[in-house]
């Protein structure tokens, strides 16, 4: 009589894990005003008062951002056209080498735009993990011990 050898044994089979979402999952937006459908402030301009403010110079401001200094002052026209109020006061060379600072209508607009902006942030970051916390705080699972 033959004899029967046993068959290869099976394996337990393990509950496949659900995927994880990797990575922290962050909502994001890109805000800008617009005044009559036109764009007016954006992140942009507003990198650009900053770098004024800092710099007291359109043209080191310029550097700074890595654009020509036509471009920099394009903007800063088209910014003034189109919120209707002077940003930046230049000052001419001389002695003090001239300059530019912003005007108190300037800083308030960079002020605004950094509150606006703050604030918008925190409702994104809420409704983040509102609407997408069920995977976005799922917690890793540990690696298999050897």
């Amino acid at each position: 009589m033959p004899t029967v050898r046993p068959g290869p044994r099976k394996r337990a089979r393990r509950e496949p894990t659900p995927p994880t979402p990797a990575g922290i999952w962050q909502g994001c937006l890109r805000l800008w005003i617009e005044i009559d459908g036109r764009n007016a402030l954006g992140p942009g301009k507003m990198r650009l008062l900053e770098a004024i403010a800092a710099t007291k110079s359109l043209s080191a401001a310029a550097r700074q951002l890595g654009m020509s200094y036509r471009l920099a002052w394009k903007h800063l026209k088209l910014l003034e056209e189109r919120v209707g109020l002077p940003v930046v006061e230049p000052h001419r060379g001389g002695t003090e080498g001239g300059g530019s600072i912003l005007t108190p209508d300037g800083r308030a607009l960079l002020d605004a735009y950094a509150r606006f902006h703050a604030e918008v942030d925190e409702f994104v970051a809420t409704a983040t993990v509102r609407h997408f916390g069920r995977w976005a705080q799922r917690p890793r699972p540990s690696p298999p011990r050897a």
